[in-house]
């Protein structure tokens, strides 16, 4: 019986365009669904990021209004302290806008130094601590967490020239670094620029409060079962940053907004209204050659002459002048009289330190006050309203201060 066999007969030209018709087919649709695809997974990400920016922005406006209302706040009731230092009902949690989606609000806390709470909702016055830029060595060196290394480091790197201190370091110790770095010499724009300077670390700026979130010990990045660094006199260490700041400066201007008069330089009758015994001793004094360092050194300031003022009622070498300046009259002398010298065309004064502000760890380390007095000034200011500009009639009253103490902090 013969075998049959089935001979496979080649496809037809139709069968072959009906086969890449579905290939093409096939191909197009994948194509589709991954461009589908991708274009979904964009406009899901730019929906994702526009809510995100969104709400950034929401976010941004929220605190913005804390700056706002903070600087509302300073404009109405600088002068009353009690009213912008610790003042939960306007500085915390305060609804700023409700979008039917999130709720928007703003707080506003800063470190409180008494440790009376683990914040205060309130602000800081810079002007209460010391100016690195300015603070001579004696007064760098009362600070906190600062040694005579540090002081010199640091005085190099905020003078103009280039010799280094016996402890200091200028630009050729900073070009011998793994990393090496060009320091400016000139005075520090922040705090953290501190960083930059030999030996400061971020234990010696911040102490316990390295995060910056005002609670001190583990959350600060010290583990939990760390021990949390005190200072000598037994508080938690907050670091150099609690005592000083590298912003402050203001108008050297009386109250009145008018400029200063220079004590050092040619006061004329009526530039400024003092008695004519204290006009005829300034106008002696500086005519022998002496200037003064602070209008307070008038307070009850003496004066033996070493020449002979013919001109002054025939006074002689060896007589012995005053200034008539008294308590009462300090503060109008302190108010228009100036020694400092400004800067910028706005002729800003800085490194003041503002007694009715500074906490007393930081009057403590001003010439002439030590800790006992610097805590008398900070209980005395709990029992009156401070007057901006005129603090000292009352310290002396109180004994808080003397006239000698006065004139050494006068620069202050």
């Amino acid at each position: 019986m013969a075998t049959q066999r089935r001979v496979a007969m080649p496809p037809s030209s139709g069968q072959v365009q009906r086969g890449v018709v579905l290939v093409a087919v096939l191909l197009v649709t994948v194509l589709v669904t991954m461009i589908a695809a991708g274009l979904m997974f964009r406009m899901r990400a730019e929906v994702a990021t526009s809510g995100a920016g969104a709400r950034g922005e929401q976010a941004c406006e929220a605190a913005m209004s804390g700056l706002a209302c903070a600087t509302l706040v300073l404009v109405n009731s600088s002068g009353d302290m009690t009213a912008w230092y610790d003042n939960p009902e306007i500085f915390q949690n305060q609804l700023v806008a409700d979008d039917g989606a999130n709720r928007w609000y703003f707080t506003l806390y800063a470190d409180d130094p008494t440790e009376t709470a683990p914040v205060r909702y309130g602000l800081t016055d810079e002007a209460g601590k010391i100016n690195l830029n300015v603070a001579p060595e004696e007064t760098l060196l009362a600070l906190k967490n600062m040694t005579a290394e540090l002081a010199a480091c640091l005085l190099d790197y905020r003078d103009a020239d280039i010799q280094p201190r016996p402890d200091g370091a200028e630009q050729e110790y900073y070009d011998s670094l793994a990393h090496p770095y060009v320091i400016p010499n000139q005075a520090l724009a922040t705090m953290d620029e501190l960083l930059f300077v030999k030996g400061f670390t971020g234990k010696v700026i911040y102490g316990e409060n390295s995060n910056l979130s005002t609670v001190l010990g583990a959350c600060s990045g010290d583990g939990a079962g760390s021990t949390m660094t005190v200072s000598s006199d037994g508080t938690p260490d907050r670091g150099l940053r609690a005592m000083a700041t590298v912003y402050t400066s203001e108008p050297n201007v009386d109250q009145s907004g008018k400029r200063r008069v220079d004590l050092n330089g040619d006061i004329a009758a009526g530039s400024v209204s003092l008695p004519a015994e204290t006009l005829l001793f300034i106008r002696l004094y500086r005519a022998e050659g002496n200037t003064f360092n602070h209008p307070s050194e008038l307070l009850e300031m003496k004066y033996t002459l070493k020449q002979a003022h013919p001109d002054a009622g025939d006074l002689k070498v060896g007589a012995t002048i005053e200034s008539g300046v008294k308590a009462e009259q300090l503060p109008v002398v302190m108010d228009r009289l100036t020694t400092r010298k400004t800067t910028g065309t706005r002729r800003l004064v800085e490194g003041l330190v503002n007694v009715n502000t500074a906490p007393a760890e930081v009057l403590a380390v001003l010439p002439g006050l030590d800790a006992s007095a610097a805590q008398q000034i900070v209980d005395l200011r709990r029992t009156f309203r401070p007057k901006p500009r005129a603090p000292s009639r009352g310290c002396i009253r109180r004994t808080c201060s003397t006239p000698k103490r006065l004139s050494k902090q006068g620069r202050f």
